[in-house]
């Protein structure tokens, strides 16, 4: 799909998700995410991502034990650890340890979330998204997007190689001879990249300044901003504090556009946004004011969910779960452009 659209509606999920520490709806929309990662893995001809579960495995456990181990506070008492060992000396309830689960599962979503661009958005087109005002910083980071899966295919070619002449991997010794053939390829490829960078006039500088107007809109939307935080922490004119934040917001995007538009830009195909990607947008957009604006007819009050002081199951609103579900409208999506 276009970028706008995937950017509508990673922005509507992560609003529910950051929202909510309803488990419940926090398995929702990571299975929606879940889902469609691993459509648009198909579609791309890719194996389904499955680090995202091993990464699970490991994160949600350790957030129940530190919370449970840290965080003395519930009414249901599974032991007490005696003496005086800073934070670790109290009571471990059971209250903390489902905080602490609930807290895991919240950042594996929105990290499933996120992944979701990478699996479905080519690098060249993160980049072309890019303001131009940031295209250096743009074209850095897909670069180093687009090297995650390059070394990950070709850390299982080399055990594939090194299994072909009989090496097992029993331990962490026998990882060397994984890992040397790994960095070598990583830095020579890099050294080609970057010849290659180099030669096509990447990173070359003019000596020009800024126009007076953008540093002077960059200046005063900062000094605006700096302003109303300083108004806000003193408790003082709390309508100025946010007129004048909000001035300097506006400042600041003025200059970054002007500055974006003083450096050149070609672009050689346009990604047409289709119906389906104005449909996806819309979709995504409407169901996150649907469940975030106070609407009557969702019980809104479900997404806040906490186990203390005594353990109880999160409340659950069928209308509410079966709106999620229009997160999936990327599914409808069977097959890609020419270009991607």
């Amino acid at each position: 799909m276009h970028l706008r659209a995937w950017v509508a509606w990673i922005a509507s999920l992560l609003a529910v998700a950051l929202s909510t520490r309803n488990p419940l709806y926090l398995t929702i929309l990571l299975l929606i995410a879940v889902a469609v990662s691993s459509h648009f893995a198909q579609l791309r001809n890719r194996p389904a991502p499955t680090w995202l579960a091993r990464f699970a495995a490991f994160v949600i456990p350790i957030s129940t034990l530190f919370n449970a181990l840290t965080i003395h506070i519930g009414d249901t008492v599974l032991l007490v650890i005696p003496g005086e060992i800073p934070l670790l000396s109290g009571p471990v309830t059971l209250e903390a340890a489902a905080y602490g689960s609930v807290n895991g599962l919240a950042l594996i979503t929105m990290i499933s979330v996120f992944s979701v661009l990478s699996t479905a958005t080519p690098a060249h087109q993160l980049v072309r998204g890019t303001p131009r005002a940031f295209q250096s910083i743009g074209v850095t980071v897909g670069i180093a997007l687009s090297f995650i899966p390059q070394t990950l295919r070709r850390l299982r070619e080399v055990r594939e190689a090194q299994a072909v002449r009989g090496h097992k991997v029993k331990g962490l010794r026998d990882w060397l001879p994984l890992w040397l053939p790994l960095l070598m390829g990583g830095l020579e490829q890099s050294m080609q990249l970057s010849e290659a960078m180099v030669a096509r006039g990447f990173g070359a500088t003019h000596n020009r300044t800024a126009p007076a107007r953008t540093r002077w809109l960059l200046f005063s939307g900062l000094v605006c901003v700096l302003a109303g935080f300083v108004l806000s922490l003193a408790a003082a004119h709390p309508a100025f504090s946010l007129t004048a934040m909000a001035a300097g917001g506006v400042f600041i995007l003025l200059g970054l556009r002007q500055a974006g538009n003083a450096s050149p830009h070609t672009t050689y195909r346009l990604t047409p946004f289709t119906r389906l990607d104005a449909v996806c947008a819309g979709i995504s957009i409407a169901l996150g004011l649907l469940i975030l604006l106070p609407v009557p007819l969702i019980a809104r009050d479900t997404l806040h969910y906490t186990p203390y002081p005594r353990f109880a199951m999160p409340s659950f609103d069928p209308a509410l779960g079966i709106l999620m579900l229009g997160w999936l409208t990327p599914l409808l999506r069977r097959e890609l452009p020419q270009e991607a």
